[in-house]
This record gives C-alpha cells, structure tokens and sequence, in this order.
C-alpha cells in the first residue's frame, strides 16, 4: 500500500518530445503513434501524481481502444507497466503507479 506521502509526491511528466521519445521505446506500432500517443502528449509537462498518470493512461487507453477488438485493449493493459515507466521520470513514483495499476486490476 502506498503511504499518503509517497501518494502526494508530484512529477512533471516529460516535454512532448521527451514523452514522445520515450513512449516510441514502448511500442513504435504507426496507428498507435498517430490516435494513441497524442492524447498522452496533451498532458506533457504537467503534474501529476502516481494515481493521476494511471488515471491518465487508463483514459486515453479507453479512448484508444473504445472502437478497436478487445484483443487490443487486452495488449495495451499488459504495455501498462512500460507506458507508466515512460510516462514517469521518477522510479518511485512509477513504482507506486504500477502498484495502484495492479490494485485495480483486481477489483
């Protein structure tokens, strides 16, 4: 369980370009680049929290996938934890978003 401080503790996310860069490390695949990649990049430099990038990436995944085979949905779920990494210039924080990340996929 994270503590209420670790829970707190705020990042920016990357620059757009650095966001970009980094998310390409994680899956390079065009129509994800061209539909997925820019409402994550819309976010770029702001603050968040580990909750607040889960809850980032849980949308724009939902967004993404709303129209496409639930096969789809199913392999960005496992990308989860890389996107966090990406996402999450701080190991601490990623550590905690992947643990809040797990606590909802048991509910």
């Amino acid at each position: 369980m994270m503590s209420k401080t670790k829970r707190n503790k705020t990042i920016n996310l990357p620059s757009q370009d650095e966001m970009l860069q980094r998310l390409l490390t994680v899956d390079d695949d065009n129509h994800i680049q061209q539909k997925f990649y820019p409402m994550l990049l819309q976010a770029a430099g702001s603050q968040k929290v580990a909750v607040g990038v889960v809850m980032l990436l849980q949308l724009a995944m939902y967004d993404y996938t709303e129209s496409l085979p639930p096969a789809i949905g199913a392999i960005m779920k496992m990308q989860m934890p890389s996107f966090i990494d990406a996402l999450c210039p701080d190991g601490e924080v990623a550590k905690d978003a992947k643990a809040f990340w797990e606590k909802t996929q048991e509910i």
